[in-house]
């Protein structure tokens, strides 16, 4: 069995896809977005920086703990993204500004809550007009940081924050650290 597997594995390897990507979208407010993203409980979160951002997170509404959370507030554009890696499966999101830059991404780690991520998700669907004929630039991530979000009333303005009562299995450390280093960046703590 051996012999007939090593002899034919070159062919095999050829005829297997390296990578199956599915993608749906669906536009979104940023005031939903932070709305939906503390159901998820904790995630791997990256994102991009940029000088710009303080000047558009007037608008939602929206305070900040954060400034790593500011390109949330850019988002117009929510893409869910399913992939079979080397890896083995692998399940994230985007947010994507007006201009077409994707400003920041999440992926899903075994302590998420599944069921809300598929609530987040589930409108999403395989965008034929707008978002496709777009030129989507990629995420320039920053640095990575497991997060689990929080909304909170503080005086009567909405306040988007991180929990800091967030808790993480070994397995989802051993998972975010993977993905962070695909990802080519470094884990923050």
């Amino acid at each position: 069995m051996f012999g007939w597997l090593a002899a034919h594995s070159s062919t095999l390897g050829r005829r297997a896809p390296r990578n199956h990507v599915s993608r749906r979208v669906r536009r979104i407010t940023p005031y939903a977005l932070v709305d939906l993203l503390p159901g998820l409980g904790s995630v791997l979160y990256l994102h991009a920086a940029s000088r710009r951002d303080a000047l558009d997170v007037a608008s939602t509404g929206v305070l900040i703990s954060d400034p790593a959370f500011a390109p949330l507030l850019q988002a117009q554009w929510l893409v869910a993204i399913s992939a079979v890696t080397s890896d083995g499966p692998r399940e994230w999101c985007e947010c994507v500004d007006r201009f077409g830059r994707t400003r920041a991404r999440w992926h899903l780690l075994p302590d998420t809550d599944y069921l809300a991520w598929d609530a987040l998700t589930a409108s999403c669907v395989v965008d034929r007009d707008g978002f496709a004929s777009m030129d989507i630039q990629p995420l320039r991530a920053d640095n990575a940081s497991v997060v689990s979000f929080r909304l909170r009333e503080w005086v009567g303005l909405l306040v988007f924050e991180q929990d800091r009562g967030m808790s993480l299995s070994t397995l989802g450390q051993q998972v975010a650290t993977r993905i962070a280093q695909t990802e080519s960046t470094s884990l923050r703590a």
